[in-house]
């Protein structure tokens, strides 16, 4: 039984339930080892920075992995655009479908005292249409422009019913979009092994007990996680810094090195610091 805050040590704070792997990325198993300011420090310095990388939030995606808000995050909620004019642009749904996304609606008088008003929805959002028209017209008419008008109230329920009874009757068109998306995503390997350190050091705390915290392992285990929840500071170390403090070897499989290499055209810059490593642990 632990009766200690496994980070700070503290024995006199209440101990509150830890996810050892986050909950947001599918963590059930939990154990009651860090105080209330500590789950929170791992949780803000820890988890978060892991759960924000694209690649984790795709998997989430994909396997429909809620967070505590109930909310499954989209890794594609960036803004693209289509067609040749690149005028409009769309944005992938939680069902990886697209979307347009909506203009804000122009509206504005004519020589002959006619309004027009020019906006897009995509067609799922047919139905709002009408209160979009109302809302938009009312608004003008409430402007400087639409007071120098001089329209009745009657003038101006007719023009919001006939632009509503104009959009109702044109006929809606719908075409099936097909794009290759382009971008970077960025894995921070610093980010994703601060969370192993993170899920190592507890679960060694639970399976051994307090007694593994004292240990030359956990002390340095300990250590990091507590440097890392100090305002960021625990970022200014590199890899090789970071495998000689808890004595990790970092290598690159040359296979694999190979394969990055020409991937990357042997441009130094682009696959050492980014390429991909594994850990071999020794305690």
């Amino acid at each position: 039984m632990i009766d200690l805050c496994i980070l700070c040590l503290n024995s006199n704070e209440p101990l509150t339930d830890e996810h050892i792997f986050p909950y947001a990325a599918g963590g059930r198993i939990s154990g009651i080892i860090l105080c209330t300011i500590c789950n929170k420090k791992l949780g803000k310095w820890i988890d978060s920075p892991y759960l924000e990388q694209k690649h984790i939030q795709l998997a989430r995606a994909v396997y429909r992995i809620p967070g505590r808000s109930k909310k499954i995050p989209q890794p594609f909620s960036d803004r693209y655009t289509i067609g040749n004019n690149q005028s409009n642009e769309i944005k992938i749904d939680q069902d990886f479908n697209p979307v347009v996304v909506p203009k804000a609606p122009e509206i504005w008088a004519t020589e002959n005292k006619k309004i027009d008003i020019k906006f897009s929805r995509d067609v799922k959002y047919a139905h709002e249409i009408p209160k979009i028209i109302r809302t938009t017209f009312t608004r003008f008419f409430k402007s400087d422009e639409g007071k120098s008008l001089g329209w009745t109230e009657e003038e101006k329920q007719g023009a919001i019913k006939k632009s509503i009874d104009e959009a109702r009757n044109r006929k809606l068109t719908s075409e099936s979009i097909q794009l290759l998306l382009n971008g970077t995503w960025h894995i921070d390997l610093k980010t994703s092994f601060a969370e192993h350190v993170k899920v190592i050091y507890e679960i060694c705390c639970i399976e051994f007990g307090k007694g593994f915290i004292h240990t030359s392992s956990g002390e340095k285990m300990r250590m990091f996680l507590i440097n890392r929840c100090q305002d960021n500071k625990g970022d200014d170390y590199d890899l090789e810094d970071l495998a000689k403090h808890l004595k990790i070897i970092s290598i690159v499989p040359p296979d694999l090195d190979g394969i990055l290499k020409y991937l990357t055209q042997n441009a130094p810059h682009t696959h050492q610091k980014n390429g991909v490593r594994s850990f071999i642990i020794l305690f």
